[in-house]
């Protein structure tokens, strides 16, 4: 007890013992994909499209990871993650990747190799990198020089009063565009001559299969570059929209990690009855049906703008601008808000659709977990369905099975500090009163249906579900119930005529 020694009045700070739960993001998305530029088989946290440009660069023509965030940020997204694959020769070693840096060596005055310049990504990229040497502008400088860096013919860096002493460390780590590896022992400094133009680059495309998007658990590449990240929730391969053989691989992954929930794309140019046969595995497309409630598919894909080609229409997969939709939701409504609708639903980063679907062939479509975008006269193009691809009917909406991948990661993280502590009545009623507190704001927020909290969930933590022989196995078991808000798909409004008595 702290002591007083003079009168006065003394305010002391009393912990409330309550631990509160924190609920956990639900809009982070998990990008795989090809790039013009950047690190491979690492995942990058990108906060805008500026970064995405300077990490892993702009459009390319051969691939849809740039459209996929551009639109991604464009309808509501705040962050993501990004992931750049090629193809492996082996996929379990991250060291045999294909792609190859841009290289070139620069000679001295007596034409012996003096600096080997090395673009800093692999990838062809590479190729539109020169490198001249220029006279120092120091010219006290013994053998002084100064290094400029260009990149499609326009300078970009220069590095100057180097030497061959000093070059390495002024220019690794700190170029963007070049790293430098020094020829020989005691190598002369390069000539000042014609520029030195990269040569040789990569991008590791050829043979690049749904095997090098999911990776390899221990050489932590592809889709499992995410093992390392613990804060993602909607994940997304585009370049890989069409492979069946990916999409079974992108839930499965979701489904093992229990935090996250996939986008699949289609292949383009399916009309209605071939992307049914997609999802079922049927006719050309063999195999088992899509059933995961990790995972949606959206049809048909989408037309942007392209910065590539003006002049011409862009079709790409619908995902990104789904995945923008997801987190533009998830900040405005909440989690158990559907990401679909007049509102919810808008994609502004959409010109126009592929192909017009009219309600005969939605009506074919919804029922089987396909999820329709639609072009409606005076509400332009939404999102007009919230199915996963599950064939159990208690998960075949997707924001019931994204409020409870939220629910249940909210709860696991918010609950750590019980590990170690006394299993006795008194840590039950802790584990109750803090579940139930994260639980009513839940409901308050209308994610559970109940006009009271006694109808929207119940906390079970007592020694009917802990007897003895599960205390004396370590064990606290936790049992919670909630009843989700379902969405309302079909509004019915029934209109009769009503005759006036006399």
């Amino acid at each position: 007890m702290t002591e007083y020694l003079s009168p006065g009045v003394y305010v002391e700070e009393k912990s409330s013992g309550a631990k509160p739960i924190e609920g956990v993001g639900t809009s982070t998305g998990a990008f795989v994909g090809i790039a013009e530029k950047g690190p491979i088989g690492e995942a990058k946290q990108i906060a805008n499209w500026t970064q995405f440009v300077n990490t892993f660069g702009a459009y390319i023509a051969n691939g849809y990871l740039a459209y996929a965030v551009y639109q991604f940020f464009s309808e509501g997204g705040t962050r993501c993650f990004v992931v750049r694959t090629c193809h492996y020769t082996d996929i379990t070693d991250p060291v045999k990747k294909t792609a190859l840096a841009s290289s070139g060596t620069m000679n001295d005055d007596a034409d012996a190799a003096s600096i080997k310049a090395m673009a800093v990504w692999e990838g062809t990229w590479g190729d539109k990198i020169s490198v001249e040497a220029k006279d120092a502008t120091d010219t006290t400088l013994t053998n002084g020089f100064k290094l400029v860096v260009k990149y499609g013919g326009v300078e970009k860096e220069s590095f100057d009063n180097l030497t061959m002493d000093t070059i390495e460390d002024a220019i690794d780590n700190i170029s963007a565009y070049i790293k430098v590896d020094k020829q020989g022992l005691n190598p002369n400094p390069p000539k000042k001559a014609t520029p030195l133009t990269l040569a040789s680059g990569n991008d590791g495309l050829s043979d690049i299969s749904e095997t090098d998007f999911e990776g390899d658990g221990k050489a932590l590449n592809g889709l499992h570059a995410f093992d390392v990240v613990d804060d993602i929730n909607i994940v997304l391969m585009p370049d890989m929209s069409g492979n069946r053989d990916a999409i079974i691989k992108g839930m499965t992954y979701c489904q093992n990690r229990k935090d996250c929930f996939f986008i699949a794309d289609p292949p383009k140019s399916l009309d209605p009855t071939a992307i049914k046969s997609f999802k079922e595995g049927t006719g050309t497309y063999k195999g088992n049906a899509f059933n995961s409630s990790y995972g949606a598919l959206y049809y048909p894909w989408v037309i942007v703008s392209d910065p590539l080609n003006p002049k011409k229409k862009k079709y790409v997969p619908p995902s990104g601008a789904i995945a923008g939709s997801y987190a533009h939701t998830d900040s405005v409504r909440g989690v158990h808000k559907a990401p679909a609708g007049i509102s919810d639903g808008y994609l502004d980063s959409v010109s126009d659709i592929e192909r017009i679907i009219t309600k005969s062939e939605h009506d074919g479509l919804n029922p089987v977990g396909i999820n329709v975008i639609r072009s409606f006269p005076t509400s332009g193009i939404v999102i007009w369905g919230a199915r996963t691809l599950s064939a159990d009917p208690e998960w075949k909406y997707i924001n019931i099975r994204r409020l409870f991948l939220f629910l249940e990661e909210s709860i696991d993280k918010g609950t750590q500090w019980l590990v170690f502590e006394p299993n006795s009545p008194a840590l039950w009623g802790s584990v109750i009163r803090n579940i139930t507190a994260f639980l009513l704001r839940v409901w308050r927020d209308g994610a559970l249906f109940g006009s009271t909290p006694e109808e929207a969930f119940y906390v079970k933590v007592d020694a009917e579900n802990n007897p003895p022989e599960v205390r004396d196995a370590g064990q606290l078991i936790i049992e919670v119930g909630v009843a989700p808000v379902k969405p309302a798909e079909f509004v019915i409004i029934r209109i009769q005529q009503k005759t006036l008595s006399k």
